[in-house]
């Protein structure tokens, strides 16, 4: 079962990359609950940055109280970031900012 698991999310992944040349920018999203140095995240990441497309790393869930949004900041410091709850709309307002700025730039 493992091994299928993780063949289907590289797959996954490989489908993804494949899309990145039709884009624009991308929201990076990851859960701020959980670890953010996967395989998944660093492939995509790097993924982006080699073809210079832009992106802004979002940690959701911080409405959680296992949320740890700095974590994410700190695995990604020099990353374009901001921290929301998607559920209850906290920071809602500052994504956009970020993403127009990015957009627009």
């Amino acid at each position: 079962e493992a091994k299928r698991r993780a063949k289907e999310a590289t797959q996954g992944v490989l489908d993804s990359i494949k899309w990145l040349a039709n884009l624009d920018a991308v929201l990076v999203v990851m859960d701020s609950t959980i670890d953010p140095y996967t395989q998944v995240n660093i492939t995509i990441l790097g993924n982006l940055e080699a073809r210079n497309i832009p992106f802004l790393v979002v940690a959701n869930k911080i409405d959680l109280p296992t949320s740890d949004p700095d974590r994410i900041k700190q695995a990604f410091p020099d990353k374009s970031f901001v921290s929301i709850s998607a559920k209850d709309g906290q920071n809602i307002d500052l994504l956009y900012e970020k993403l127009f700025d990015m957009v627009m730039s």
